[in-house]
């Protein structure tokens, strides 16, 4: 395999023949124009091309990969020597690996544009006509290149990014009629022949024995590459090698049941099964994965000190945990608070601890879920919510995956085509649960405003049904929420506890006011810590900014107390009001805030740090350069330039994915609030980051 290799200038060059230690590349996908518009792999060899349509392609995919840090990449167009029969061959053998392997896979499609309204409205999508009647649907080879990769990125033809096969599942799924499950990367002998063959249905290729050919990598086969067969006899041998492979796999599993006595085989007589297959659910429960299934637990701060730790002793706490009054409290405990009080932190103290308390202990099990209002569908749905509770118990308690039993075999494949739905999900927990036996299974789950009302509405009561279905097959069940103050949602039985009231509450903020506020002088930094703590009302990020604000303003521990005292009475008790002076308070940079604070609110995905970086210095300063220069500037420092250029209302996450986001989910409330007074600045500021 040969790759290209980006080098300094934006230049690149072809690698020699590569067989192991094959570093990290991205790949490209899509389709051919005329033979002359197209650079080959002798084009690059004579330094020559350049002038061609297709070196466009080229140039955008070493630009893109460079953007994501991977140096090298790979272009069929260029990278094989067609010449060369026996590469050719090989190449086409190797292609479906080739691209699972790949780190990540550009779809370039020349047919797809987007325009000014894509970028001021992302809910008008004028692409998406286009995009379905994309040329890129209807080639052979682009079929592997959509199933096979991992991570597919789509671009329109002036690479902007239209999204990647995850955000465009659905309309990918109708557009194709790829099952979602295929797309999701369940393991294709999982599919029927007829369905695998059915994808490839209306798809046209260059050369006639291609169409069989471009479906090698799709029945894990390979065979000989003769052009000049015809379409009929390359379809043929294809048939023969998937008919050949299927007869293996039928006489191993004959050999298998040969010397294992514990597996009978089916016989004519035998009554086929009604359950999905092992394999099948093995099938559904990778399915219920979805890439940030835990981030927003992992992201969360821990509590400091001995911070929350209050609750774990409160009487109420305790009367949850005791089984026995179960009929008193139907399972449930609510804490509730305004927002910014530190809820998900003690949610997730909780959990931490309840796990911790399970370890090693088969008789619990123990599961969560924070809710993100600024997160991927499945992070703020319910649908999420069943997705991420199944597959922690799957994982935690194989036995349960029995459980999946209660759907028919077909049932299941349905599942496996088209993805799980919510119903379908509900039941199969319901279910699950009934399986749980002696085990007390505890379920903390966090922010149910951050979910739609009508979602959490709904989740809400069908937790009540399956406590009640719980009790009557004597499962111990008990399911911990967190919300702020919720009007349109009753729980009937249940304990509240409301966190802004609780003195454990307030001690926690007194003790973290302390620990911060480090004055040298005790007897005058009381009264200002009192003072603090009384005009927050209990709001834990209130205090946390007004902090930041005092601290950053007078930062030298021999400062009048006096002059702190007379900046507290300036600052606003509302964090609304709060967050109004932060973003005003100093007249300092305001338009590197703007340009930050507009990027990550109306983003269409995370921004990562650098991004962020670069966005805004190209909006000051339009010829700067988009050049990562990591000896000038590195990660760090880009980091502190967030934080700097939104005036601490935005973080960097410390988790794997390290993506901009505000602190708060109030502060993106809040400046949603302003979107009007926005509203003319925004078109603006989105035409210029198209």
């Amino acid at each position: 395999m040969r790759l290209l290799k980006s080098m300094d200038g934006g230049e690149f060059s072809l690698t020699e023949d590569l067989h192991d230690n094959i570093p990290p590349y991205a790949i490209l996908s899509h389709t051919w124009g005329a033979d002359t518009e197209e650079v080959t792999f002798r084009d690059l060899m004579d330094g020559t091309g350049k002038d061609r349509a297709g070196y466009d392609k080229i140039r955008f995919c070493e630009k893109q990969a460079r953007r994501d840090g991977i140096q090298h990449f790979w272009v069929d167009t260029c990278c094989i020597h067609k010449a060369n029969n026996s590469e050719l061959a090989e190449a086409i053998a190797s292609m479906f690996r080739w691209y699972q392997k790949a780190a990540i896979c550009y779809v370039y499609l020349s047919d797809v544009s987007t325009n000014y309204h894509d970028q001021v409205d992302p809910s008008v999508q004028s692409w998406h006509s286009a995009f379905r009647k994309s040329r890129w649907f209807t080639r052979g080879w682009t079929l592997q290149e959509l199933i096979a990769p991992q991570s597919v990125v789509f671009f329109c033809s002036n690479s902007n990014r239209l999204g990647d096969k995850k955000s465009l599942e659905r309309l990918l799924h109708e557009i194709t009629g790829i099952a979602v499950s295929a797309l999701q990367g369940s393991s294709l002998s999982a599919f029927r022949v007829e369905e695998r063959m059915s994808w490839a249905k209306n798809r046209e290729t260059k050369k006639a024995e291609d169409k069989a050919y471009s479906l090698l990598g799709l029945f894990d086969i390979s065979m000989p590459v003769v052009y000049g067969e015809g379409e009929e006899k390359a379809r043929c041998r294809l048939r023969e090698e998937v008919y050949k492979d299927a007869k293996k796999r039928c006489r191993d599993e004959v050999s298998e049941a040969t010397f294992n006595p514990t597996k009978r085989l089916k016989t004519s007589r035998d009554q086929p099964s009604p359950v999905p297959s092992p394999t099948t659910k093995q099938s559904l429960i990778d399915q219920l994965y979805f890439t940030k299934i835990d981030e927003r637990l992992i992201s969360l701060t821990a509590a400091q000190g001995k911070t929350c730790r209050w609750f774990l002793t409160k009487p109420e706490y305790i009367s949850w945990h005791d089984v026995t009054q179960q009929p008193d409290h139907g399972g449930f405990l609510w804490i509730i608070g305004n927002p910014g009080t530190g809820k998900s932190t003690l949610m997730k103290l909780l959990f931490d601890e309840a796990r911790l308390n399970s370890k090693n202990d088969a008789s619990k099990i123990t599961l969560s879920f924070f809710f993100l209002a600024r997160g991927t569908v499945e992070e703020k749905s319910t649908t999420g919510l069943y997705r991420s509770l199944l597959h922690q118990l799957f994982e935690k308690a194989e036995d349960l995956r029995e459980s999946l039993e209660w759907m028919t075999a077909d049932s299941a494949r349905v599942i496996q085509r088209n993805g799980w739905h919510e119903e379908a999900l509900k039941e199969t927990l319901t279910h699950t649960v009934r399986k749980l036996g002696s085990r007390l299974l505890t379920i903390f789950i966090d922010a149910l405003d951050e979910c739609d009302d009508n979602q959490a509405k709904g989740m809400v009561s069908f937790f009540e049904e399956l406590c009640d279905r719980a009790r009557e097959a004597q499962v111990l069940l008990q399911i911990c929420f967190s919300s702020r103050h919720y009007p349109t949602i009753f729980i009937q039985k249940c304990i509240k506890v409301t966190l802004e009231d609780e003195i454990g509450h307030t001690e926690d903020i007194q003790q973290y006011i302390k620990s911060k506020l480090k004055l040298g002088k005790p007897k005058q930094t009381e009264p200002l810590r009192s003072e603090i703590l009384e005009k927050s009302s209990g709001i834990f990020l209130w205090v946390v900014l007004v902090l930041d604000i005092l601290i950053s303003e007078y930062p030298d521990n021999f400062v009048s107390i006096k002059k702190m005292r007379e900046r507290l009475k300036e600052i606003p008790p509302k964090l609304t009001d709060l967050f109004e002076m932060i973003l005003t308070r100093d007249g300092e940079k305001l338009e590197r805030l703007q340009l930050c604070l507009k990027w990550i609110l109306f983003a269409t995905r995370p921004v990562k740090p650098q991004e962020l970086y670069f966005a805004i210095q190209l909006g000051l300063d339009k010829s700067c350069s988009g050049c990562w220069d990591q000896e000038d500037v590195d990660l760090d420092q880009m980091k502190t330039y967030v934080r700097s250029s939104s005036k601490g209302l935005a973080e960097v996450t410390r988790n794997k994915a390290s993506e901009v986001q505000f602190i708060h989910e109030s502060v993106r409330g809040f400046l949603f609030g302003k979107y009007d007074e926005w509203a003319l600045r925004t078109a603006n500021f989105r035409r210029a980051s198209y």
